[in-house]
């Protein structure tokens, strides 16, 4: 009988001690589950050190052979240096336009514009210039107009011409340059005579 009783006294106490290990172990599971841990979420950031601005360099000509030893080739306003700038972004930088500074390739030859010049002012020469005072289908109206013109100075003739209203005569006076027709045309015309300017070569 002292046995048994032993026997159940060491299970019941064998449980006893287990159901109080198992609650101890949820009980620390529980407070190391609940307790922040320290560092946990720091990470060590490495410090990013600035970038050193790479000097600008010019793009190079791929056609330098070809230049020979002292000529220099032209430099392309459109090629710009290249610059590296912070974290290793690209920065182009406009080149400067040395080509606006030289002289157009479409700039006229002084002597050329001369020489056209000249000749423009030869070709001038040769055309003769007349005023026509009127067209009269009487000869004695036109002889009229010539002795009137002829008061004022101005020597004038008459011609014979054929229009669709029949014979007209014509009192032209002439011929005149380029230089003097302008002023005879505003002399004549401040004394009340209409003229008009034609032109023969």
């Amino acid at each position: 009988m002292n046995l048994k009783n032993q026997k159940g006294g060491t299970f019941l106490g064998f449980i006893i001690g287990l159901i109080t290990g198992l609650v101890i172990a949820v009980i620390v599971a529980l407070l190391i589950t609940r307790t922040p841990i320290p560092f946990a979420g720091r990470q060590d950031k490495p410090e990013s050190a600035p970038v050193p601005a790479t000097a600008t360099t010019p793009a190079t000509d791929p056609n330098q052979a070809l230049y020979g030893k002292d000529a220099k080739p032209a430099t392309d306003a459109a090629t710009a240096p290249v610059t590296t700038g912070m974290n290793g972004a690209t920065v182009t930088t406009p080149a400067n336009n040395t080509g606006s500074a030289a002289v157009s390739t479409e700039e006229k030859d002084p002597i050329a514009a001369a020489i056209k010049q000249k000749e423009t002012a030869k070709a001038e020469d040769k055309s003769v210039y007349w005023l026509q005072a009127g067209a009269f289908k009487n000869r004695t109206d036109a002889e009229n107009m010539r002795g009137n013109l002829a008061l004022l100075g101005f020597e004038s003739s008459i011609s014979e011409a054929t229009s669709n209203n029949g014979k007209v005569y014509r009192v032209r006076l002439g011929p005149y340059k380029s230089s003097n027709v302008n002023s005879a045309h505003s002399k004549l015309t401040q004394n009340g005579i209409k003229t008009t300017i034609t032109r023969t070569k």
